[in-house]
């Protein structure tokens, strides 16, 4: 399952990055990539769902990570986004990965792991 979310996540990144670059002449190319990312982000939001307090503390630990890196490069695309051009995907992706994190961190305080 941390394998599949980290694919999906990866390819997400990519749909973004691509998204973000688009020529502004390629509205069918942008709308491609606008439905993409959303079936992107629903896999990520049903996994991420899927994942209980029964995983194992290491599985938890490597999402974690994964997640972090995820938020690192959103930061990053909507802090070098021209103003009134950041994508309103980047700010969602931002929000969900954020949640996200905060659970998986709730699920590891629980079993007394902290971890900042």
């Amino acid at each position: 399952m941390v394998g599949e979310m980290s694919s999906i996540l990866r390819e997400l990144e990519v749909v973004q990055d691509r998204l973000s670059t688009l020529a502004q002449g390629s509205h069918d190319e942008k709308l491609d990539l606008l439905a993409r990312r959303e079936e992107l982000t629903n896999q990520a939001a049903r996994l991420a769902d899927d994942v209980k307090a029964n995983g194992s503390t290491q599985e938890l630990l490597t999402q974690l990570a994964t997640l972090r890196r995820r938020r690192e490069v959103l930061d990053r695309q909507m802090r070098t986004s021209r103003p009134g051009r950041q994508s309103p995907g980047a700010s969602a992706g931002l929000s969900q990965v954020e949640d996200r994190i905060r659970r998986i961190r709730a699920v590891l305080a629980d079993r007394g792991i902290r971890v900042h």
